[in-house]
């Protein structure tokens, strides 16, 4: 029996074998790259939302990271990103120790913060209205105030009248006038 020479392509196949994983590994990294910069976005928008989750109604899951991440949710499962997959719930877990996170705490932190702002708000209009009755006190002193002045301005001009009037020259200051 004739045998079959064996095939060369161990060679060939060999190489486009290491290329593919070559690719697939660079695949990988990208993919734990824009997880990772997931994260990094989340956290800085749920900082600056109060830390609340501000899409999904505060609901943040893994999957929902892979899905920002444009990484299908089972990725997060497979043996070479088991780990990944591990790191984002740990980062979860973390998160739910710290922020708000889920829909119903949300929920809850929303009519909490929802009733510290209205508190703040009538604390701010009762200080506008005592604000506003101290200004109007005020714009009564000074509108006496210039009364007062008016009456005393017209007193001296009378005063000053009658005594050039009735005194003839006689009266003298008994100071000289400065300056």
């Amino acid at each position: 029996m004739k045998t079959k020479p064996k095939k060369q392509l161990t060679t060939v196949g060999g190489a486009a074998h290491e290329a593919a994983r070559k690719r697939g590994d660079k695949r990988t990294e990208e993919v734990r790259t824009r997880v990772r910069e997931t994260m990094v976005a989340i956290a800085k928008e749920m900082a600056t939302n109060g830390g609340i989750y501000p899409h999904r109604n505060g609901a943040l899951s893994a999957a929902e990271v892979a899905r920002r991440s444009d990484v299908h949710p089972t990725s997060l499962h497979t043996p070479k990103l088991k780990d990944l997959g591990e790191e984002v719930r740990q980062w979860l877990t973390d998160l739910a120790t710290k922020q708000v996170v889920g829909s119903v705490k949300a929920r809850k932190s929303l009519v909490d913060r929802l009733s510290d702002w209205q508190d703040r708000y009538k604390g701010l209009e009762q200080s506008h209205r005592d604000t506003e009755l101290e200004l109007q006190e005020l714009e009564r002193q000074v509108e006496e105030a210039q009364m007062t002045i008016a009456e005393l301005r017209s007193e001296n001009k009378r005063l000053q009248a009658f005594a050039t009037a009735h005194a003839g020259g006689k009266v003298v200051p008994l100071r000289g006038k400065k300056g």
